[in-house]
C-alpha cells in the first residue's frame, strides 16, 4: 500500500542498528527527552493553578485554548521554516527557547507571581516546546515508504517513553519539593536535547535538494488537496477526544476525587508504558490492512469506549481501566495518521505538510484542554454527563472518518498510478 515513486527516496538513510535507520535512533532519543521535559510539567500546571493558588477550572481551561490558537499558526510556520532552512536549525532553535521559558515559568512559580504571568507565558512556553515537531517528523517522512511507519513508531514510542517517565518522577519530587522543580526537570532536558540535536542532527538546507530535484514548496490548497483538508479536520476532532487524557483528567481526578499528585502521575506513566510496549507491535499489525483510515475508525470506537468507562469511574483502578483503553485509541490514530500526512506529501513540502499535522493535531489536545474544565462546570454536580458528551462527539468524529475513508483510498491509488507513470 506504498507509494511506488522511489525517486525522492534516494537519499534516504539506509538502515541501522535492528533495520532502523541510524537517524532514527537519534530522533528516538531527542524525542523521549523532550517529551520527558514537557510532560514534567504539563499535567501539573493546571493542578497547581487549582490547589495552590484556587483558579477557577474555566479560567484554568482558558490557558490551554490560548496554547491552541498560538500552536495552530506556529506548527504550519515550524513546517514550513523547516523545508525552507532545514529540520536542525529549527530543533535548535526550539530546545534553546524551551530552555530559557523554562526558567522563567519556574521561577514565577517559586515566587508565587501574578496568575496573569502564567495567561501570558504558558502558552509560549508550548509553543517553543513543540516548534521541532514538525522539523523531527520531516526527517522520518523523508524516509523509504517501508521505513515511514516503522520511523512514525519510534518517534511516537520516544514521545511516550518521556510522557511514561516524566509525570512520574514529576509528581514525586513536586510532593517532595514544591512545583518550581517540575520546570527544572524541563529546562534540564530542553538543554541535553539541544546538545544531541546540535552534534547528531545533519544540517543542510532543503531548497539545495528541491533545486536539484525541480520540486517547489507550496502550501496545502483545496483544489489540490481537500480530502486531506477533511482529513485534517476530522484528526483535529480524533485528538480532541484523545486529549481528554491529559489536563481533562488531571483536573477531574485532582477536584473530584481529590488523587494526590502522585497517583496522577501514575497515571499517566500508565499511558506512556503501554504506548512504549504496544505501539510497534499494533503498527505492525496494522500494517497488513488494505483501508488506509481503517485503525483512525477502529480508535474512534475505543476513544467512546474509554468515555464511557470514564462516566462510570469511581477509583483510581476504574481509571487505570480508562487510561488503558483511551491509549490504544491513541496508538491506533497516531502512527496511522502522521503517516498517512507522509505518504501524500512529497520533497519540498513534507515539512509544511507535517506542520499542519501537527498543527491540527496540537490544537484538538488544546481545545480539550479548554472545553473538557469548562465542561465539569457546566454539568455541575452531574459531571459524569460531560464524559458522554465528548463519547457522542468520538462517535460523530467515527462516522466521519469512515465516510471519507473510500475518498482517501481513492486519492492515494491515483497518487500511486500517477507516480507509476
Amino acid at each position: 500500500m506504498w507509494l511506488k515513486d522511489q525517486s525522492s527516496y534516494n537519499n534516504a538513510p539506509r538502515s541501522g542498528h535492528f533495520g532502523v535507520p541510524n537517524e532514527t535512533w537519534v530522533i528516538f532519543a531527542i524525542r523521549t527527552i523532550n517529551s520527558f521535559g514537557f510532560s514534567a510539567t504539563l499535567p501539573f500546571l493546571g493542578v497547581y493553578l487549582l490547589r495552590i493558588r484556587h483558579v477557577p477550572l474555566g479560567n484554568i481551561g482558558v490557558i490551554y485554548l490560548a496554547t491552541g490558537i498560538v500552536g495552530i499558526a506556529s506548527q504550519v510556520l515550524s513546517g514550513r521554516l523547516t523545508d525552507s532552512i532545514g529540520p536542525k536549525k529549527v530543533m535548535l532553535l526550539g530546545y534553546a527557547s524551551s530552555l530559557i521559558s523554562s526558567v522563567i515559568l519556574g521561577f514565577l512559580v517559586s515566587i508565587n507571581a501574578d496568575v496573569l504571568g502564567f495567561f501570558i507565558l504558558y502558552p509560549l512556553f508550548s509553543l517553543f516546546r513543540g516548534i521541532s515537531q514538525p522539523a523531527t517528523a520531516s526527517i522520518i517522512a523523508k524516509q523509504r515508504p517501508s521505513q515511514i511507519r516503522t520511523g512514525f513508531s519510534f518517534l511516537t514510542i520516544g514521545g511516550n517513553l518521556g510522557f511514561a517517565i516524566g509525570p512520574a518522577l514529576s509528581g514525586f519530587i513536586i510532593d517532595a519539593a514544591g512545583y518550581s522543580t517540575a520546570f527544572v526537570l524541563s529546562a534540564t532536558a530542553a538543554g541535553i536535547a539541544f546538545i544531541i540535536a546540535s552534534a547528531l542532527i545533519k544540517g543542510g538546507r532543503p531548497s539545495t535538494i528541491l533545486r536539484t530535484e525541480n520540486k517547489t514548496m507550496r502550501w496545502l490548497t483545496w483544489k489540490q488537496d481537500s480530502n486531506i483538508i477533511l482529513f485534517l479536520i476530522l484528526i483535529f476532532s480524533m485528538f480532541l477526544c484523545i486529549g481528554y487524557e491529559i489536563t481533562p483528567v488531571s483536573l477531574y481526578v485532582a477536584s473530584v476525587f481529590r488523587f494526590s499528585n502522585t497517583l496522577i502521575g501514575y497515571l499517566f506513566a500508565t499511558n506512556g508504558i503501554l504506548i512504549v510496549i504496544f505501539q510497534l507491535p499494533i503498527t505492525r499489525l496494522i500494517e497488513k490492512s488494505r483501508t488506509l483510515l481503517l485503525p483512525l475508525v477502529f480508535s474512534a470506537a475505543l476513544a467512546i469506549t474509554s468515555f464511557m468507562i470514564a462516566g462510570y469511574s469511581r477509583s483510581f483502578l476504574d481509571w487505570e481501566i480508562f487510561m488503558t483503553v483511551i491509549t490504544l485509541a491513541e496508538i491506533t490514530l497516531t502512527v496511522p495518521s502522521q503517516s498517512i500526512i507522509a505518504l501524500f506529501s512529497t520533497e519540498g513540502n513534507r515539512g509544511t505538510y507535517q506542520g499542519f499535522y501537527s498543527a491540527f493535531s496540537n490544537a484538538g489536545r488544546s481545545v480539550a484542554s479548554f472545553i473538557g474544565p469548562l465542561s465539569f462546570v457546566i454539568f455541575g454536580s452531574d459531571t459524569s454527563l460531560s464524559w458522554f458528551a465528548i463519547g457522542a462527539f468520538a462517535l460523530a468524529t467515527g462516522i466521519g472518518l469512515a465516510i471519507l475513508s473510500p475518498k482517501i483510498q481513492k486519492d492515494y491509488e491515483a497518487r500511486t498510478l500517477s507516480s507509476d507513470q
